[in-house]
């Protein structure tokens, strides 16, 4: 009679019970993942990433052998922008062996460790997971979902020869360096005056998150200092394509060419002198679970071996395939994917993340067209313009979901020098914000070897404040054109802008000499119409660049495109409160 009523008794609490616990394993699994495994058939697999909910125990015991164990570079990385006695943190510490081990027992694959989301991404089929969901370690799983967006370029015209430079256009050589057809990418973010102070990157390690880095040995990238290499797509060292690997394509070798390429009279990228770390981390063979997990790994990679900077040309937001759901606008709030969380921790180990920014076109009225994780709070998002600073169509727009200014910075994107993939001495010039980007990492490389002992956080607030729409950022532009030179000026001030003048002021435009395009900083003592017109020598009236009403203060970035004159000096007029002031310039094409 006892046992009887003993058996009863467990019935009833397995039925009790029991689905009470199965009903707290499976709401650890988000919608997102339950809605992948019905569509499923039974048995299948799916990607997924386990977080965890803790590291286990004497953390505090373990930090000071992670601090031990950091490389020299990252040291000093982590010194200057989050000061001694901080240098580490939970983040540092590896995931909990024994929860690995519990993992490793019930999936079909682990691919990924990330020590930073505290989580494994793995290969496993329901059953499995809703096991793992029961042990009291695990936090929720999640759906690995994405589409992989490497910002191809939109357009890649016939290449010319590299054996000599281009007769098409004479470029001046106002500077040390002859950059050949590369002059006005560099030039438009004003970064010849730091190369002629004799700064090139040297010192400073830049990690590239990309596809294929093929043609290592073109002449105008033989000269590189690559540090180290990892294909975490394949899961070698190998980041050149392979026959018979996944993710073959040449974009990582455009990137690179862009921010450090160097044969003068060719190709000059602003960092040619920096060390770099090529990460594969994208899979450009199929559009369905193309693992956002390795970006994340490539980046905490590049943090483990002192990478300074991060420029990433890729992406992540829609057009999945296999049923397969894409990111919204509403998801770029830079915490909800998982690769904005990554930036957003290498942004707190001092490494300045640059992303591009996207190549998908104007804001419309469902919100922003922002890839992740340029909607990260703390990447520099990169935008492209022309030639003449216009803002490109294709360029991606914020705000993000939580109202954040988006894009950041603007460089040029479109008819950009680069590196060919196909032959030793050959170019091309090619568009995106894929570009945009590691121009704006290049010239972030040269600001920190000016100023060795400035934070990340430092260099973001220098290039915003003197970027050429500082004083009215938007989410068209951000806040404007780059400007190398100004950004490493207002670190070495101390992080003080130049004072408006007492008397109407127009300063001595950049570049100058000039080809295609310069600008010019103007500073109005108070408020008033303002005029600023272009002169031939003859006295004649070329150009107009502004007549408006204007406040007081000091603006930056006015951009004049000089195309279809002649050659020959000209004169800028500014005219406001019943004053002139106007400077000479010179125009070679």
């Amino acid at each position: 009679m006892h046992r009887l009523f003993a058996l009863i008794i467990g019935f009833l609490a397995v039925a009790l019970f029991g689905g009470s616990l199965f009903g707290q394993a499976e709401s650890k699994l988000t919608r997102k993942l339950q809605i992948a495994l019905e569509e499923k058939s039974p048995g299948a697999e799916v990607a997924a990433w386990i977080f965890f909910t803790d590291k286990g125990t004497s953390l505090s015991r373990q930090l000071p052998g992670v601090e031990a164990s950091l490389t020299p570079n990252a040291y000093r990385r982590r010194l200057r922008s989050r000061g001694a006695g901080n240098l580490v943190d939970k983040y540092d510490l590896p995931v909990n062996a024994a929860y690995l081990g519990k993992v490793a027992a019930r999936v079909q694959r682990i691919r990924h460790k990330s020590r930073w989301l505290n989580a494994v991404s793995v290969e496993a089929g329901s059953a499995a997971l809703k096991n793992l969901a029961a042990f009291p370690f695990v936090e929720k799983i999640d759906l690995v979902y994405r589409r992989t967006l490497p910002l191809a370029p939109l357009e890649i015209p016939a290449e010319s020869g590299g054996t000599a430079p281009s007769n098409k256009m004479n470029y001046p050589k106002p500077t040390a360096l002859d950059y050949g057809e590369s002059y006005t990418q560099n030039s438009q973010i004003n970064v010849p005056p730091l190369h002629n102070a004799g700064y090139s990157g040297q010192g400073v390690i830049i990690g590239m998150l990309d596809s294929g880095f093929n043609n290592l040995g073109h002449e105008a990238l033989d000269h590189l200092h690559v540090l180290a290499t990892r294909d975490f797509v394949n899961g070698d060292s190998i980041v050149s394509d392979q026959p018979g690997q996944m993710g073959n394509d040449d974009h990582g070798t455009y990137t690179l060419s862009t921010i450090a390429g160097y044969q003068p009279g060719q190709l000059i990228g602003p960092a040619y002198g920096a060390s770099f770390l090529l990460a594969k981390t994208e899979n450009v063979d199929w559009e369905r679970h193309v693992e956002e997990d390795h970006w994340v790994a490539g980046a905490e990679w590049a943090d483990s071996l002192g990478a300074d900077i991060i420029s990433s040309s890729v992406g992540y937001r829609d057009g999945f395939t296999n049923g397969e759901p894409d990111y919204g606008p509403e998801d770029m709030d830079g915490r909800t994917t998982i690769v904005s969380r990554g930036a957003a921790i290498a942004a707190s180990r001092g490494i300045v993340v640059v992303n591009s920014a996207g190549n998908e076109g104007p804001a419309g009225a469902s919100g922003n067209t922002l890839i992740a994780p340029a909607d990260g709070e703390e990447v520099l998002a990169a935008g492209a313009v022309n030639s003449a600073g216009a803002r490109s169509g294709f360029s991606s727009m914020g705000p993000t979901a939580d109202g954040r200014i988006k894009p950041d910075l603007m460089a040029m994107g479109e008819g950009v020098r680069v590196a060919s993939a196909f032959s030793l001495n050959g170019y091309t010039a090619t568009q995106g914000t894929s570009f945009s980007c590691p121009l704006i990492a290049g010239a972030t490389a040269l600001i920190l070897e000016a100023n060795p002992g400035a934070s990340n956080v430092q260099i973001i607030e220098a290039l915003r404040e003197t970027a050429g729409n500082g004083f009215s950022p938007n989410n068209a532009i951000g806040w404007g054109i780059a400007n190398a030179f100004q950004a490493s000026e207002f670190i070495r001030n101390g992080g003080i802008l130049p004072p408006i003048s007492s008397k109407v002021e127009i300063l001595q435009n950049y570049p100058n000499p000039f080809n295609s395009f310069t600008r010019f900083d103007y500073s109005l003592p108070q408020a008033g119409r303002v005029k600023i017109t272009v002169y031939n020598v003859r006295g004649q009236k070329v150009s107009v660049l502004l007549d408006q009403f204007q406040e007081a203060g000091l603006y930056r970035g006015l951009m004049w495109q000089a195309g279809g004159l002649s050659s020959g000096v000209y004169i800028v007029v500014l005219s406001a409160n019943g004053r002139q002031t106007g400077r000479k310039m010179v125009y070679v094409k």
